[in-house]
């Protein structure tokens, strides 16, 4: 297979790899992102239980 590749396809061969990484690490950010986003929506709903179970235990 690649003994049939010509001059063009090794050119584009390291930016299509390149781009691919590209991809993979912005999708990945990305993710990761969501994931600590979500962490922190959940810390903060137990805070905010903890909080109004003390509230309620106090009256």
């Amino acid at each position: 297979m690649f003994e049939e590749w010509g001059l063009e396809e090794w050119i584009i061969l390291p930016f299509l790899v390149i781009a691919v990484a590209i991809i993979i690490w912005f999708l990945k950010r990305k993710i990761q992102r969501k994931f600590d986003e979500i962490e922190l929506r959940h810390q903060f709903e137990a805070r905010r239980k903890r909080q109004q179970r003390l509230l309620l235990e106090s009256e």
